[in-house]
């Protein structure tokens, strides 16, 4: 068996050189390493010596035997650890480590002429006597000997010995044609890990290319970076929409180019200055954002497009959502309005309730300020710093209830957020959660409801996590719950665990010194305080109105009613005849004469006494003789006949008794005598 010997200078070096030899011949030779910095033999010999690199043999020229066949191995870069020079900023000054300052040039040449020359290297071993103080050194393998001033070490590893050198070496032992294929492969192993190495280099590459190319065209501001020879080498598509040009033809192009819109040029040599400018461009408000770009050896210039008018729109959009994940409370009990004993009262109550702790629910017709009285409710008690999260139950579908009270984890159901999301019960936690139209809750739900506010903690849909919650629950109704508990539509346990502090609000129609007051706060609220009239002056022609009707749709109705007012008579006071139709149709029993016009007031008078009077004399009068008596068409006395009956003043029958006063109509008749001139006198009381 043949036997080898393998000299390097130090030890690093003889083992990585030891393995790779070993590796390769295995049994067939015997490998044994000597290494100058510890060596004591004065005679070295063998069946063939192999030398590190021609300084190793020149140091060990005296003690060798001259019969002893020699090898210089030629050596190569470790091509698996070359990545990690890629990721040194291109330009920079690093330290070349090695044992001698011959072989830390063989390196550095190795290096660039494998195209890794974006560096500026500077040889250093132990004997070198003069070298830059710098903080980066790279070296293969031999970190001792990295100088204690540098702060980073690169290690590529031990350069080990080439493909020709490895053949020589088989070729004198003998064993070329037996270890030959056995050398190929590794080395064709070799070549493919670093093809499949470039090819994932280059797949990436083209990843963050395109990553990069969808990033900048779905932002919604303008983006274009000129390089240090003044060529646009970024220009994403909304630039391209701004200045009318496609980022086909932008890229690329010089600023001397005669082809580029003019708009380009203004920007490039209008805003010479770093920071952020305002501009004009075609039709657009734009903000210029200019800033320099360097780094890692590229210098070139970056402008960001700003559309104004789409600052604004995000701008507002922000504010939506910021306070919309805010829950903000915005009203107290200074918004609510009315002086009257019944509001008064309420108010009183309300401010006691906000105090506790306990559940609260407010009843009341729709349109009585529910929501307002609970907001009221929030900020004037000891939650106010916390949530107030307002959910209508009546419209949340009855398949979201539990995913939008209770929350849910990631793939809890179809169409599931990938993170989850929490409930409203945990968005309100240590705040109030307002229950707005609980009477409308489906009983399923409120089973799950109840042992919520019993237990006082929620689990998330799909999840088994248990999470305590803190919250004070105000429900609100415009029905009478225990008319649902009796009827079994609404749970009875879930009745009294809601309602332990009971708050009725009262309807407008029982408060109505109250209506005026909130009509003119709502007039001076759409005029922002600058109306053209005084809210007197302006309801002068209505407010007898405003304080007899009825109200069914409370005080949500008067704001639409003073709304409707103010956008078809701004600059005038609106007279009862602008008031919408279903006002006046519910209204026309308590209407006074001067609601109606003269001619059809005076008709429907003149109307009524001629009937009082047949009734008087004992004769049947119908469409036809009143038509006759009035001096009008039939179609027209029809007409009246019909508001007549509307107005329950007449009940027509059919027949020879046709029209016949009703009790309002006898009273409506004798309040009209004194206009109507009836010729029997007047009637007996």
């Amino acid at each position: 068996m043949a036997s080898v010997t393998l000299v390097a200078k130090g030890k690093a070096t003889s083992e990585a050189l030891f393995n790779q030899l070993n590796d390769l011949l295995g049994t067939r030779c015997e490998i044994r390493t000597l290494y100058l910095d510890a060596l004591t033999e004065e005679h070295i010999a063998d069946d063939l010596l192999v030398f590190s690199s021609q300084a190793c043999y020149a140091l060990a020229k005296p003690y060798l035997d001259p019969k002893s066949p020699k090898i210089i191995a030629r050596r190569s870069v470790n091509h698996h650890e070359i990545g990690k020079l890629l990721n040194i900023p291109a330009g920079s000054d690093v330290l070349l480590v090695n044992d001698y300052l011959f072989t830390a040039e063989e390196t550095i040449s190795l290096l660039k002429a494998l195209g890794i020359d974006h560096l500026n290297y500077f040889p250093y071993a132990p004997e070198a006597t003069s070298f830059p103080r710098l903080k980066t050194a790279v070296t293969p393998g031999e970190i001792e000997l990295v100088p204690g001033f540098v702060e980073e070490i690169i290690d590529i590893q031990t350069r080990g010995m080439d493909f020709t050198t490895l053949f020589e070496i088989l070729k004198f032992l003998g064993l070329a044609d037996e270890r030959a294929n056995l050398l190929s492969a590794k080395y064709l192993r070799d070549m493919i890990e670093l093809i499949k190495e470039t090819k994932s280099m280059a797949d990436q590459n083209k990843l963050m290319k395109s990553q990069l190319e969808t990033i900048l065209n779905t932002v919604h501001d303008g983006i274009l970076a000129w390089d240090g020879d003044g060529r646009i080498s970024v220009f994403n598509s909304v630039a391209g929409e701004i200045l009318g040009i496609s980022g086909e033809r932008a890229i690329g192009l010089s600023l001397q180019d005669k082809s580029l819109p003019q708009e380009i040029l203004s920007l490039w040599t209008k805003q010479a200055q770093a920071g952020e400018h305002f501009t004009r461009l075609n039709n657009r408000h734009l903000m210029v954002s200019r800033s320099p770009l360097e780094r890692d050896g590229f210098r070139g210039q970056v402008l960001t497009l700003k559309d104004v008018t789409e600052i604004e729109r995000l701008e507002g959009e922000l504010r939506r959502k910021v306070v919309a994940q805010q829950h903000l409370a915005h009203y107290s009990f200074k918004n609510i309005l009315g002086a009257s004993a019944a509001v008064n009262q309420v108010k009183a109550l309300a401010h006691r309730l906000a105090q506790s702790e306990s559940p609260v629910l407010i009843q009341g017709e729709s349109g009585t300020g529910k929501e307002l009285f609970a907001q009221s409710i929030h900020n004037a008690g000891p939650r106010r710093k916390w949530p107030f999260v307002a959910v209508n139950v009546a419209a949340l579908p009855e398949n979201l209830w539990e995913s939008e009270l209770f929350g849910y984890v990631e793939g809890a159901f179809t169409g599931a957020k990938k993170e989850g999301a929490p409930g409203l019960f945990e968005q309100a936690h240590k705040g109030t959660l307002f229950l707005d139209e609980i009477g409308e809750a489906p009983l399923s739900f409120q089973v799950k409801l109840l042992r919520v506010l019993q237990e006082k903690q929620v689990r998330r849909i799909g999840g088994s996590k248990i999470i305590p919650v803190d919250v004070r629950i105000i429900a609100a109704t415009n029905k009478v719950l225990r008319e649902l508990t009796m009827a079994g539509r609404f749970r009875q346990d879930l009745f009294y665990r809601l309602n332990v502090l009971p708050l009725f609000l009262p309807p407008l129609r029982e408060r109505r010194e109250d209506v005026m007051t909130i009509a003119k706060d709502f007039y001076l609220r759409y005029f922002k305080g600058k109306p053209p009239l005084r809210p007197n002056e302006y309801f002068s022609l209505v407010s007898s109105l405003f304080f007899t009707y009825d109200w069914p749709g409370n005080i949500r109705e008067l704001h639409n009613v003073v709304e409707y007012l103010v956008n078809i008579s701004p600059d005038s006071p609106p007279d009862l005849q602008l008031l919408p139709a279903g006002v006046i149709r519910n209204s026309k029993n308590s209407l006074p004469p001067e609601a109606r016009d003269r001619s059809t007031n005076a008709l429907l008078n003149n109307a009524l006494g001629l009937i009082a009077k047949a009734a008087k004399a004992g004769e049947p009068i119908g469409r036809r003789s009143l038509a006759a008596k009035l001096g009008i068409t039939e179609a027209k006395a029809r007409r009246l006949i019909r508001e007549l009956a509307e107005e329950d003043l007449v009940n027509v029958s059919r027949g020879i008794k046709g029209l016949e006063l009703t009790a309002a109509g006898l009273r409506a008749s004798l309040r009209c005598g004194e206009t109507i001139q009836l010729s029997w006198g007047e009637p007996n009381n």
